[in-house]
């Protein structure tokens, strides 16, 4: 097997530093993405952030600006609304997933039966076929090995133990 050598030659490039910083800046399509920026993602991300704060300072001052906590029980009411609507949309698509499994199973064990024993008698005449294969491929094997076992045993009755 012959080897060959490979050369291969690498070129050396020359890298220039360009100043792009002062490029860059007076660039349109930056100025563009400088705007774009404020008014798509800043803004919206603060208004957010305030409009959140606003709720959280209302439901604190009309928590605590009432007598034995009136409006408290009431937000509270409400926040476990809040929390148990996505757990029983959950728990419903659950049970309407599983009544589905349940009918599909139903059906599909009124026709398994006809099907399995046919599985059954063409797996077993697998079985027998695959068995009779490899005893047919298996027997020179084996006695061939049969046969040096038999000659070893029988040179060590004849010339005894050897060490």
């Amino acid at each position: 097997m012959a080897y060959h050598a490979t050369h291969v030659k690498i070129k050396i490039m020359d890298n220039h530093e360009q100043s792009t910083s002062q490029d860059f800046s007076t660039n349109p399509s930056y100025q563009r993405h400088r705007k774009q920026r404020v008014w798509q993602v800043l803004l919206p991300v603060f208004a957010g952030i305030l409009v959140m704060l606003v709720i959280g300072w209302l439901v604190i001052r009309t928590a605590s600006g009432t007598e034995a906590g009136g409006p408290v029980s009431q937000w509270a009411d409400l926040s476990l609304i809040w929390l148990v609507i996505p757990v029983m949309i959950f728990a419903f698509a659950f049970t309407i997933f599983l009544v589905g499994m349940i009918y599909l199973l139903a059906r599909l064990l009124k026709v398994l039966p006809g099907f399995t024993s046919q599985i059954q008698f063409y797996a077993s005449v697998m079985a027998v076929q695959t068995s009779r294969w490899m005893n047919k491929l298996t027997s020179p094997i084996i006695a061939v090995d049969s046969a040096k076992a038999g000659a070893k045993r029988m040179f060590y009755g004849i010339f005894g133990r050897r060490r």
